[in-house]
């Protein structure tokens, strides 16, 4: 057998803390926050904010996307390439914080971004609710 010789810790005859936040912030979570995150921040997760896809956490669906156009210099060049885009789905559907991770430079970075600010999404979700996410779409520029 085990020795199990660990002092009890707690008071056996506190109140239990049912609902509320064991911080400064408001919410059910711990720390500064608001949310049910732990930390500073809003929402979910460590340190509150923005969520991440899975464990729970369902993926935002695209009801809607644009496009994007080729700059003049990449028609020029015949240049085809996929530019990866970071973004911020809200609980609404919207993309924020767009943002080139990997680009292929003649333009097309910012018209990959362009398009991308113009999509809607169904919203990710966790256990029912609307959250953000964090989301990468590859955008591809082909010459046919």
């Amino acid at each position: 057998m085990a020795d199990n010789s660990l002092p009890n810790l707690g008071m056996p005859n506190a109140p239990s803390a049912s609902v509320g936040s064991f911080g400064t912030g408001s919410g059910s979570g711990i720390g500064s926050g608001t949310g049910n995150g732990v930390g500073p921040g809003s929402g979910g997760n460590m340190g509150g904010g923005v969520y991440h896809i899975g464990g729970g956490v369902r993926p935002p669906a695209v009801l809607m996307s644009v496009d994007p156009e080729f700059s003049e210099e990449a028609r020029k060049e015949k240049f085809s390439g996929n530019v990866l885009v970071g973004l911020i789905v809200d609980e609404r559907g919207n993309p924020t914080h767009v943002r080139v991770l990997r680009g292929v430079g003649l333009g097309l970075d910012e018209k990959a971004v362009e398009a991308v600010r113009q999509y809607k999404f169904k919203p990710a979700t966790k256990d029912g609710q609307p959250v953000k996410v964090d989301l990468s779409i590859e955008v591809r520029f082909e010459i046919f």
